[in-house]
């Protein structure tokens, strides 16, 4: 009996022994997995963190290749835009008249001081470009019509000017315009304007006034903006003010529009 006792008390004690075995068996096992399944996971983060580096590398690269550069530099340009003025003119004593004289009246009588919409004109330049911000250039006014007010031809004006352009290679950009110019139309024959005329208006003091239309010296600047829509053509408008000092002192404020096309 005793023996019995004492195998039975024997074998509880090798199943506790065994049991505690199995368990940290299986502890040992589950922290084995639990490290591996972290191991993985920062393997898995690192593969993500370097695919979206890798990802933005590219996009920062794409983005760089595809951004463009509006800037004029080393470029030929065509401009042609329309022009519309109100024109001011203060005469000299031997200028043309600046409105439909009043026969009524002498030629020391007549109307001084004129102001008066203008005919609209086309602008055609030819420009260069060395820099992105700045760009000289040679250009042309021609008249869509006589100026009946001042008896005058559609004008015509050859000149040479520069643009200066701020914010120079973006597609949006402003500029400044300085030019100078020769005025060359002559008059337009109507006899109500020169007394002298045959069968013009005899006033007393016709004798002592021959009109003359003298070629002149032209400044002009004006500023506006100007939308590149590519790298070769763009569209523009400006306001700016266009002086003459020898035939009389006349100014035209102006608007114009237009459009620049632009090689390579």
């Amino acid at each position: 009996m005793k023996k019995l006792a004492w195998f039975v008390g024997l074998f509880a004690v090798w199943l506790s022994v065994s049991s505690i075995q199995a368990q940290t068996d299986d502890a040992a096992s589950a922290e084995a997995a639990s490290e591996d399944e972290n191991a993985d996971a920062g393997d898995s983060n690192a593969s993500t963190s370097d695919a979206r580096d890798e990802g933005s590398a590219t996009t920062e690269e794409a983005a760089a290749a595809t951004k463009k550069d509006f800037g004029h530099g080393g470029q030929f340009g065509l401009r042609l835009d329309a022009v519309w003025g109100y024109r001011m003119v203060f005469r000299y004593p031997e200028s043309p008249f600046c409105a439909e004289p009043d026969t009524s009246k002498t030629v020391d009588d007549q109307q001084q001081f004129c102001g008066h919409g203008g005919p609209w004109g086309l602008d055609a330049a030819v420009s260069f470009a060395p820099l992105d911000s700045i760009e000289p250039y040679v250009w042309a006014r021609f008249g869509l019509g006589g100026e009946e007010q001042t008896n005058t031809e559609p004008v015509f004006i050859l000149g040479a000017g520069l643009r200066i352009y701020t914010m120079s290679d973006a597609p949006l950009k402003i500029f400044v315009e300085p030019a100078v110019g020769f005025e060359f139309e002559g008059g337009a024959g109507d006899e109500l304007y020169d007394p002298a005329a045959p069968g013009g208006w005899d006033p007393p003091d016709a004798a002592d006034y021959a009109p003359e239309y003298k070629r002149d010296l032209i400044f002009h600047v004006a500023a506006g903006p100007q939308w590149d829509f590519s790298e070769n053509f763009g569209a523009y408008a400006s306001a700016g003010l266009t002086l003459g000092i020898l035939r009389y002192i006349h100014a035209s404020m102006e608007l114009q529009f237009g459009v620049q096309a632009r090689l390579p």
